[in-house]
């Protein structure tokens, strides 16, 4: 089966980030490069990526910052974003009723980080 040309070109994103721990710290890089499976992804999805790859505990918030999506060949097989939470949700930083966290399970897979700080992932809910 041949592939047609859009099938035929890796992409990768460019970008800045720092993770915040929220037990105190962060880790920061520039310019790092990840593969990705199509010419576009959210910031949510980049960060839920990145703290997963790196199985980094206690994550809180991450900042993303010149994210840019280059033409370039994969390294490494391209992650598979259909899985990756599309919304951050931080409890730590303010209250949301069970109702309004539901609600946005509803249409959405999220990383919920928790207010002891555990960052989790909720999928999809239909209710």
């Amino acid at each position: 089966m041949r592939k047609n040309a859009s099938d035929m070109t890796d992409h990768r994103v460019k970008f800045d980030f720092t993770v915040h721990f929220t037990n105190g710290g962060s880790l920061s890089a520039e310019d790092f490069r990840l593969d990705i499976p199509g010419a576009d992804i959210t910031d949510d999805q980049l960060a839920a990526y990145l703290i997963g790859d790196m199985r980094l505990l206690m994550a809180g918030r991450v900042d993303i910052s010149n994210k840019e999506i280059i033409e370039e060949p994969h390294k490494r097989g391209a992650i598979d974003t259909r899985n990756l939470p599309e919304k951050t949700v931080d409890l730590s930083s303010g209250d949301l009723s069970v109702q309004e966290l539901l609600a946005l399970a509803e249409s959405n897979s999220l990383r919920v980080i928790a207010r002891s700080g555990e960052s989790y992932v909720i999928s999809r809910l239909v209710v």
